[in-house]
């Protein structure tokens, strides 16, 4: 969808309403989710005329749709065999009828880091299978935390593999059927708590060397560790990036508790006029409790760690590299 749609989507749902909107929501992969979300958030008002035009637009849209009712399951069966061979019609029609694995899509809604690392230890062809399985965008930010080795062992198995054999499906079945036991190793919680607690040069001089040995180990962590003050170490492009998908309201109230750096790393990447303006807004903006300016931060690195495990954003130190 286009950015426009994505922003007409998301004052749509706005003015439907909480109720409309959660029933919306339930039928959308995690990728539009969050696409819609971040555009949400960045709605502070929505004028009723605007709202008017909307609710236009898809009315009319709605009304030139035709619907029409026919056996679905005939209709593409016979397509099937048809269009592909006896064998591998009954493998198309197999894997299209199998019911989605209501653990396969739990597993789609948790960051692609932590997805990684519950990959690593298994074997190539069972993670070419749940790649496969997995919506494209969650799948690709995935492979990208993999190490080298396995991601291209992984993706030469998705190029040669073609439909999943019973085996391999048998293999994931009984995989997924372990995963809500597994939880992010808490070792590695405590590991990004210590880092974060030590000084920025022992910090990185730490993953520097653990990354020699577990770089997606290290870019978990990285994850982990994200916060307001990491939007210095954005690229260019990432900082860009991050401005378009926060709520104007939430970085003000960051940047009020801010040391300067981070507003001047975000203002080299916008206009003049809009640097100038964000710069008049802080200014009068007043006094803001320390409990708002602090949940708003929190809130900006919740937004840069998903944006990372999405593969949406990358450290500038990365991106040199």
């Amino acid at each position: 969808m286009s950015r426009a749609g994505i922003e007409k989507a998301a004052a749509l749902l706005l003015a439907l309403g909480e109720d409309a909107a959660a029933a919306v929501l339930r039928y959308l992969g995690p990728q539009e989710v969050s696409e819609l979300g971040s555009a949400m958030r960045t709605i502070e008002v929505l004028p009723r005329e605007r709202v008017r035009e909307i609710l236009r637009d898809y009315a009319t849209e709605a009304a030139e749709q035709t619907g029409f009712a026919a056996d679905t399951r005939r209709f593409l069966d016979d397509a099937l065999k048809q269009a592909l061979p006896p064998e591998r019609a009954r493998e198309a029609w197999q894997r299209i009828s199998m019911p989605a694995s209501a653990a396969l899509e739990r597993l789609a809604w948790r960051p692609p880091a932590e997805i990684a690392g519950l990959l690593e230890p298994l074997s190539t062809t069972l993670v070419a299978v749940i790649v496969g399985q997995l919506p494209r965008d969650v799948a690709a930010a995935t492979l990208e935390l993999l190490p080298a080795t396995q991601r291209a062992d992984a993706l030469q198995a998705l190029a040669q593999g073609g439909v999943p054999t019973p085996d391999a499906l048998a293999e994931l079945d009984g995989w997924l059927t372990g995963l809500d036991r597994v939880a992010a190793a808490p070792g590695e919680t405590m590991a990004a708590t210590l880092l974060a607690q030590m000084s920025a040069g022992s910090s990185a001089a730490a993953l520097n060397q653990l990354g020699q040995r577990d770089a997606a180990l290290v870019a978990r962590l990285r994850v982990r560790n994200l916060g307001f003050d990491d939007l210095v170490r954005l690229s260019e492009a990432g900082r860009r990036t991050f401005l378009r998908n926060i709520g104007a309201r939430t970085l003000l109230h960051a940047l009020k508790g801010s040391d300067g750096r981070v507003l001047e790393a975000l203002a080299a990447v916008m206009t003049p006029t809009a640097a100038q303006r964000l710069r008049d807004d802080l200014d009068t903006l007043g006094a803001v409790p320390v409990s708002e300016i602090q949940a708003a931060q929190e809130a900006v690195g919740e937004n840069l760690r998903h944006l990372l495990a999405e593969g949406a954003i990358h450290l500038a130190e990365e991106s040199a590299a």
